[in-house]
């Protein structure tokens, strides 16, 4: 049953037998998002600098090294900083949380009757008071609060407080775990859990790690900590390998849920980069067909509903808080700052909006990230910090706005259409018709056309059956093609609520890098590894470009004049190049987009226009 709450935070379009979502269920706080989103950037280059440990964080930011840090802040540290003139707050609730990752594949955290329990026993309030000072909630679901999809309010029961006797209880009366000389045993033999964490986080993640040894110690568990490189333990699960429980924090950079039918599918369960607590559940896989293909709002959230239900009973993950974001950022050399309610302060929008105070352009960013980027694969890297950087040099048809909103890139207008509306688009199927702006280019000056366009979702596709994880959401993908240099179409071979999220923010790539006969090619997508190999290509089209880095202590990246979007300059700063004739020209004046035309477009017909730039490029008839 849909409460109010849930029907108040979504905003959805849907006509006859096809759903297109153009804005994702909200999130509940409202973000100012400025009509010149786009434009930019204003300052000569970012370099975020590796600093491992918090403290030596928090002390670069206060003498002034760092503009910022990437990651949030331990809320032990908010007097100090509080108390500096020279330093602003940021904070939201998370739309994210940190959680303990259990290998539901090996014995004997394959019984979910051991992970209940453990479940039961963990004292998340515990981690609220002593480790995240107050600055965080309980939470079951392995959707975020902010999330509209979110059902915690729904459960009938929670994993709050230190609920032991009953953890204790479920396995006593499973006669799987009966207490040996000093530790249960699993059928009669010895076992142990060791809970891993990253070795850089000693008090968040250690602290963490430590409540939840003591939840197993007072099931009469043998456990114990251990601290390890995040790097590696995230490649070991990556790639299906042998742990107990991990501990690490997710963000979610959307409100879309269709990771729901991937990220714990059974058939994903020994797939490298996919479902990285090998959980497989029959009644789970049987909602997830009604997730991806369900026509109606209704449909797809009694789907996306019973699916958090059954991963809160059976535990693959548990969430150990949901805390307030807090970021601190220096307020006295630079202004333009954009609250993010995806990726925050030190987010690619304020980096592409930050400024000097004084109206100039020009300056160099300092940031600060928490541990050494794995990869610049942008196919391969699981790292935030290693995204932070690439977020800054790839374009896509869409990003996400401050308010996870799709705002566009590259595309200027798109049209939506099924058999319904258009005899020529084959029956069960969905067609997009993108129109793109003409003015972007490669970092090595090639045009960017529609024919980048189509290559780069024909990519990911073509590269799927040799392990590319990112095929992993295109499954019905159909036909990629550019009838003109400027127009892409893009189509699926069924009707969908998740198809736009499945394209719209997906990288484009170069063809004239990747395709399969002089360039990377399909094979290639997890052996390319631009950076850390000069000789490997890296062709860009981002606000910044790639431009230095020294392995363990910083990387840069510079303006990029080509970009499509970057404003004028005045004679003797960085020049731009406008090598198009789009609607963003280079000089800072481009259209706004107001995402709610979308909606009214949807509620008026199957076939939507999408206005994007104040321009309607395509009409249906």
């Amino acid at each position: 049953m849909l409460t109010d709450r849930n029907k108040r935070l979504v905003a959805f379009a849907f006509a006859a037998a096809f759903v297109f979502m153009a804005v994702s269920p909200a999130l509940s706080v409202a973000i100012d998002v400025p009509s010149d989103l786009n434009v930019g950037p204003y300052v000569d280059a970012i370099v975020y600098k590796v600093i491992n440990n918090q403290d030596q964080r928090i002390l670069a930011l206060q003498a002034g090294e760092i503009e910022m840090d990437n990651s949030f802040f331990d809320p032990v540290y908010l007097p100090q900083l509080a108390a500096d003139p020279d330093i602003d707050i940021f904070s939201a609730l998370r739309n994210g949380y940190g959680h303990i990752t259990i290998n539901c594949r090996d014995a004997p955290l394959n019984e979910s009757v051991l992970r209940r329990a453990f479940a039961f026993a963990f004292d998340k309030t515990a981690v609220t008071v002593d480790v995240m000072d107050g600055f965080s909630q309980e939470h079951d679901s392995l959707v975020p609060f902010p999330n509209g999809w979110c059902v915690e309010d729904q459960f009938t029961f929670h994993y709050y407080t230190d609920q032991s006797s009953i953890g204790n209880q479920i396995l006593d009366e499973s006669g799987d775990f009966p207490m040996g000389a000093e530790y249960r045993t699993y059928k009669g033999e010895p076992f142990d859990i060791v809970i891993e964490y990253s070795s850089n986080s000693p008090e968040i993640a250690g602290g963490t790690a430590q409540i939840g040894v003591d939840a197993l110690r007072r099931l009469g568990i043998n456990a114990e900590t251990r601290a390890a490189d995040f790097n590696e333990y995230i490649s070991r699960l990556d790639s299906h390998g042998d742990y107990d429980m991990v501990f690490f924090a997710t963000n979610f950079y959307s409100n879309d849920v269709d990771w729901l039918a991937r990220q714990y599918w059974s058939e994903l369960a020994d797939e490298p980069y996919q479902n990285p607590t090998n959980f497989a559940n029959a009644t789970y896989d049987s909602w997830r067909d009604q997730l991806l293909y369900g026509t109606t709002y209704e449909e797809v959230y009694e789907a996306a509903s019973e699916m958090q239900k059954i991963l809160q009973y059976n535990v693959p993950r548990l969430v150990v808080y949901e805390n307030t974001y807090m970021q601190g950022y220096r307020n006295d050399q630079f202004t333009g700052h954009v609250e993010d309610l995806g990726r925050y302060i030190a987010g690619p929008w304020t980096m592409r909006k930050i400024q000097k105070i004084d109206g100039t352009f020009g300056g160099t960013v300092p940031i600060a990230i928490g541990e050494e980027p794995d990869s610049f694969n942008i196919y391969v890297t699981n790292s935030a910090y290693s995204a932070a950087i690439l977020a800054q040099t790839w374009p896509a048809l869409y990003n996400f706005a401050p308010d996870l909103n799709p705002w566009p890139d590259l595309a200027e207008s798109m049209l939506v259409e099924t058999h319904s509306d258009n005899p020529a688009v084959p029956d069960g199927h969905t067609r997009f018709t993108i129109d793109i702006i003409q003015n972007a280019t490669w970092s090595d000056g090639v045009q960017l056309t529609a024919e980048d366009v189509a290559f780069s979702i024909t990519y990911v596709f073509e590269s799927t059956p040799y392990g590319n994880p990112a095929g992993a959401r295109i499954g019905d993908f159909a036909a990629a093609y550019a009838p003109t240099p400027y127009r892409a179409v893009i189509e699926f071979n069924t009707e969908s609520y998740w198809h736009f999220s499945t394209f719209a923010y997906n990288t484009i790539i170069p063809e004239h890098i990747f395709n399969d006969e002089t360039g990377i090619g399909y094979q290639g997508w997890n052996t390319w590894n631009p950076v850390f190999d000069p000789a490997e290509p890296n062709v860009n089209c981002g606000p910044y470009i790639f431009s230095d880095y020294e392995a363990g202590e910083f990387y840069e990246v510079t303006y990029n004049p080509l970009f499509h979007y970057a404003p004028e300059r005045p004679t003797g700063t960085t020049t731009t190049t406008d090598t198009g004739t789009g609607t963003g020209t280079g000089t800072g004046e481009v259209p706004t987009f107001d995402a709610t035309l979308a909606i009214v477009a949807g509620a008026v017909g199957a076939a939507v226009v999408i206005l994007v730039g104040g321009f309607v490029l395509l009409r249906q008839k």
